[in-house]
């Protein structure tokens, strides 16, 4: 385990940027398999694409400057990087969060090394934050993951990890995130959105960092009302205090890549949703009142539509763009397909098996009413073409939810049969859950993953942070005492962990 607390020592600095030069040619990437199930659709698996060729047969680029939007650096263009061949040491900001997470599984799946800065902030529940990154530590182990928590606008502690880490490449994911409670308090979304990415642009300076990929938004496009927005579209009028930072961020990123030549991509992305989605976010939101027969709030008349986009289409967006440095770029990163609400609310009911109890409520301050991503460049310079339809994905997420809620009930049965024989101030829930996803509790079940196992009993992720620095001779006496303690009480492991296993 390699969980960085919040303070620890300063060491040596690091390199300036390398001279200018034209980017690197587009490489090949590797491919992460995300494994579900549901009552429709048991056992089903995507893979996230793993061919990276840019663009369709029929798109063509004059690779002049001025076509691919280039910001020249005295006179030159961007700071030459070479081709991927071997592995990266990736810093991924936010990768305790939903999209942040799914990129470092996908870097880390491909054979990059990935250093993980997390504040773990309490916009929703720290224990699935928690239980992300103890996933990954499970899945990759410490010696290719590494975790800091603490905030990107501390000096010290952020400068430390450039430093000592070799950063040269970054994905900046961590963002204060959401529309309206923006509005209620602005300022921590400027500090979290505007003065960290700062922060990071500045010491990416520094460091000579060779391609800074950032989380952007659709919201920047405000409520206009084009039918389809296009990165060349103006968009100086945002509607929310979110919008504006995400705006902020993209101009000073613009002026870091002119005034230093680094190589940046905004991506702005088309709300996602998926397998471990937040659940603040309307898709897992509905999915989650409708399976548990509790009322819903449209806000408006249902007409509002968003482009919709599949967790696994937008990460193949992120790493495409890390890999092909081009100086400035912005990229729309969405489906291309809106959904109204009402459409978006009867794919739930369908896909849940249940009808939707609704509430229908006024429209919001500082919603958008519309979002459709114009994703000709993505598709062009990238290669992105996203995949998932909307209804396919909302099968896949309600699968993942399904197999998450039966996690909780086996977890729920497993602690009452235990409660009844041990102690009541033993954590025997976290311990059995923590031994259920070992092989050597189970040996003829599959291993489950630590994010699994957060379903199952959201403390987990509490005790598997601090377990993992137990050493392998400590982690095996505790699985024996609590073996033979599980025993004495009747609790049949083989069989929780069979009913309790799940590839994520």
């Amino acid at each position: 385990m390699t969980h960085i607390p919040f303070k620890h020592s300063m060491v040596k600095g690091g390199s300036m940027a390398a001279s200018s030069a034209c980017p690197a040619s587009p490489t090949r990437r590797g491919s992460c398999t995300l494994s579900y199930s549901n009552s429709s659709s048991a056992g089903s698996t995507e893979s996230f694409p793993s061919d990276t060729s840019c663009g369709d047969s029929e798109s063509v680029i004059d690779s002049s400057p001025d076509d691919l939007d280039y910001i020249p650096t005295d006179g030159g263009l961007a700071t030459e990087v070479p081709p991927h061949t071997g592995k990266k040491t990736v810093l991924v900001t936010g990768a305790a969060g939903f999209i942040g997470s799914w990129v470092a599984d996908t870097l880390l799946a491909r054979g990059d090394d990935v250093v993980i800065v997390d504040e773990v902030n309490s916009y929703y529940d720290v224990r699935t934050k928690r239980s992300n990154v103890a996933m990954l530590l499970e899945k990759y182990g410490p010696n290719r993951v590494k975790f800091f928590e603490g905030d990107l606008c501390d000096a010290p502690f952020i400068t430390r990890i450039f430093e000592t880490e070799g950063v040269e490449w970054v994905v900046h994911m961590a963002a204060r995130a959401g529309v309206r409670p923006s509005i209620e308090d602005p300022f921590v979304y400027v500090h979290s959105n505007v003065e960290a990415t700062t922060r990071l642009l500045e010491l990416s300076r520094l460091h000579g960092v060779k391609s800074f990929v950032f989380a952007s938004s659709s919201s920047v496009y405000g409520g206009s009302q084009k039918e389809v927005f296009s990165e060349k579209d103006v968009v100086d009028f945002p509607v929310s205090p979110y919008a504006a930072t995400k705006k902020s961020c993209e101009l000073m990123a613009h002026t870091y890549s002119h005034l230093y030549g680094l190589n940046i991509a905004g991506l702005r992305f088309f709300t996602v949703y998926g397998p471990r989605g937040r659940p603040d976010m309307a898709p897992y939101k509905f999915i989650d009142l409708v399976a548990r027969g509790q009322e819903i709030m449209q806000f408006g008349d249902g007409s509002t539509s968003r482009d919709y986009t599949y967790i696994s289409d937008i990460v193949d967006g992120v790493v495409r763009s890390l890999d092909r440095p081009a100086g400035y770029q912005i990229y729309n990163l969405g489906n291309g397909s809106p959904v109204s609400l009402s459409s978006f609310i009867k794919l739930v009911e369908k896909s849940v098996g249940t009808p939707a109890k609704i509430r229908v409520c006024p429209e919001q301050p500082g919603d958008v009413p519309r979002t459709c991503a114009d994703i000709s460049k993505a598709r062009a310079m990238l290669g992105y073409n996203p995949s998932v339809a909307f209804a396919d994905g909302i099968d896949k997420t309600v699968g993942w939810y399904q197999n998450r809620a039966a996690m909780n009930a086996a977890a729920a049965a497993v602690a009452d049969n235990a409660d009844d024989v041990i102690a009541e101030e033993e954590p025997l829930t976290v311990e059995l859950l923590s031994l259920c996803t070992t092989q050597a509790a189970a040996g003829r079940a599959r291993s489950m993953s630590c994010a699994s196992a957060s379903a199952l009993d959201m403390d987990f992720c509490d005790s598997i942070l601090p377990k993992a620095m137990m050493s392998q001779q400590q982690q095996q006496q505790q699985q024996q005492q609590l073996s033979a303690t599980a025993a004495d009480g009747g609790v049949n492991l083989e069989r929780a962990s069979r009913t309790m296993s799940y590839a994520y």
